[in-house]
């Protein structure tokens, strides 16, 4: 039984570079803009894939990865900051499922009648949940228990085009969604992984909590990569 074909998938410099640094036979291939870099780390085959950032890149770089590379799963990964307040700097989230926590529906008002986005209700989109592979989530459940000293969550990862720095503006997300974070990426990755039938999890750890005035903190990005890299170092990724 082969290893499979993993691609791997990081929005910013910080996130990649670290697994890129890693990879053996490595050959970097840039399509449309987007970088991706193949090669191996002990005996997995893996393609790193910087989507930028944002939910249109992370689905343009993810339909390209697939059509162009055609890995047996997909894993997307980074940091996200907390919508708990509980889930704490250094915390990992693994994504049984994902929804997009941007995509909403507002009452008309006429001129003059100001905005409340506490009236908002999620649209079709928002109510939409995408889910990730259950085999994936126990896989790196398991290996992430057992390798981090940190917290480790399974649930929804929230995703979309926003930065939300505003207390009560999380909480009431929090209570639409019932998500554990926030990621501007991983609801695209699903969402063409699912189209694809590609297995796929989001992986992300935490950055900062704005609830509790944990400020950010990007190299948790890098902790995240040396434990992927343990992962395959010391394990057959088969499935």
């Amino acid at each position: 039984m082969k290893n499979k074909t993993i691609l791997i998938q990081g929005a910013m410099d910080i996130e990649v570079e670290y697994f890129i640094n890693h990879l053996e036979k490595k050959e970097k291939h840039t399509i449309a803009g987007y970088e991706f870099y193949t090669g191996y780390i002990h005996t997995s085959k893996i393609i790193i894939s910087k989507t930028l950032v944002g939910v249109v890149n992370a689905t343009t770089a993810t339909t390209i990865g697939i059509m162009t590379f055609h890995p047996d799963f997909v894993i997307n990964q980074g940091i996200a900051g907390a919508h708990k307040s509980n889930i704490h700097i250094g915390d990992i989230i693994i994504g049984e499922k994902c929804c997009n926590i941007n995509a909403f529906s507002m009452p008309t008002k006429e001129e003059g009648h100001s905005s409340n986005p506490f009236e908002w209700e999620p649209n079709k989109r928002g109510k939409e949940i995408q889910n990730g592979d259950e085999k994936l989530v126990k896989l790196f459940k398991d290996f992430f228990e057992t390798n981090h000293e940190n917290a480790i969550y399974t649930g929804t990862l929230g995703s979309g085009d926003v930065f939300n720095r505003e207390y009560d503006r999380i909480v009431w997300l929090q209570n639409q969604f019932h998500h554990l974070s926030e990621d501007m990426e991983s609801i695209g990755t699903y969402c063409v992984c699912n189209q694809f039938q590609i297995p796929c999890v989001g992986i992300r750890i935490i950055s900062n909590n704005e609830l509790t005035n944990e400020k950010l903190d990007k190299e948790q990005a890098i902790r995240l990569q040396e434990l992927f890299i343990k992962l395959f170092k010391t394990k057959y990724i088969y499935l």
